[in-house]
């Protein structure tokens, strides 16, 4: 039985990574900051993928490359965007 993955996964899948690697430095400091202020793990994790998202439509619209320090003031901007 296989198991069923969705965009959503892969997007939480590359936070959790960036937090694991420290890789940006800012997802770990994030992630970190955002429990800081009473935010569960789930309800940070959220707020990181939504700037992931963010970034990566931006990418796909303007067909361009990631842009680290782009994504990294999104992140900076947590919990509102």
């Amino acid at each position: 039985m296989s198991e069923e993955r969705t965009v959503k996964d892969g997007f939480l899948d590359t936070v959790l990574k960036q937090i694991d690697s420290n890789d940006p430095p800012e997802a770990r400091a994030t992630y970190e900051r955002l429990k800081g202020t009473g935010l569960s793990e789930s309800e940070a994790l959220h707020l990181m993928t939504a700037a992931l998202r963010s970034e990566m439509n931006k990418m796909i619209q303007q067909s361009k490359d990631f842009d680290t320090p782009s994504y990294v003031e999104l992140l900076k901007k947590l919990p509102s965007l």
